[in-house]
């Protein structure tokens, strides 16, 4: 698929939606994990932009912002900001004050993606390696399937857990003890993630903030392919 089907395919994958294809919640697995979904979603391309709004956006401000991006066309630089963001916050900001901004690098793995290194799978038989450490996942490790761990001294110090899921792809989520961070642990347990995913059929995604150079360090090492950028609003 191409660089803009996957932004959608990405869109569908991080926020549930309702009939009109407006955005309600974030899409975790565990549904007393979402949260309201913002306002304005950006996913800039080269093959062009993944426009989506919130269910809460009034119809004629939605129509608005979907002209503004319509008469601005993606430039096809990814990493640039694109020149419809301004009149796209000026707008939002006239309706209601923009509370917080978000967006960073999204990635495809690449196809020869493999498992490899120290690297335990993490079930219900074995989350006693994580109730020290991560006890939020001891508890719920069983909701976001599938999940892998380095793990040392008998407890898991890096994770790599299924932070959205749907039936055609799923988003990594990561995170290594601040201890433990530098030794690759994060890459290690991605990458078993990553391989997994593809073994149930759906397309595995990742993706970061700007400002987070340990994430996308990650994405690098693993060879990751960036596909595109997103803004949000809320």
């Amino acid at each position: 698929m191409d660089d803009r089907r996957l932004m959608e395919l990405r869109v569908d994958t991080d926020f549930t939606h309702d009939t009109r294809g407006r955005m309600l919640q974030s899409n975790e697995p565990l549904e007393t994990s979402r949260s309201p979904a913002p306002r304005l979603f950006l996913g800039c391309t080269r093959a062009g932009y993944v426009q989506r709004v919130g269910a809460a956006v009034p119809d004629s401000l939605a129509r608005r912002l979907e002209a503004l991006v319509d008469r601005h066309p993606t430039s096809g630089d990814i990493q640039a900001p694109p020149d419809v963001l301004a009149a796209l916050r000026e707008t939002l900001a006239k309706h209601a004050p923009i509370a917080t901004v978000g967006g960073g690098p999204a990635y495809r793995f690449p196809d020869t993606i493999r498992s490899a290194g120290d690297v335990v799978p993490l079930t219900r038989a074995n989350r006693a390696l994580t109730q020290e450490t991560y006890p939020w996942l001891s508890r719920e490790v069983a909701d976001w399937q599938p999940c892998f761990a380095v793990v040392r001294d008998g407890a898991a110090v890096a994770v790599c857990f299924s932070a959205r899921l749907s039936p055609a792809a799923a988003e990594a989520g990561v995170d290594t003890l601040p201890e433990y961070r530098g030794r690759g642990f994060a890459a290690t347990v991605t990458a078993a993630w990553g391989a997994a995913i593809r073994d149930t059929g759906r397309t595995p995604l990742y993706s970061t903030a700007w400002d987070n150079r340990a994430s996308q360090g990650v994405a690098h090492s693993l060879g990751l392919v960036m596909f595109g950028s997103d803004t949000t609003w809320s």
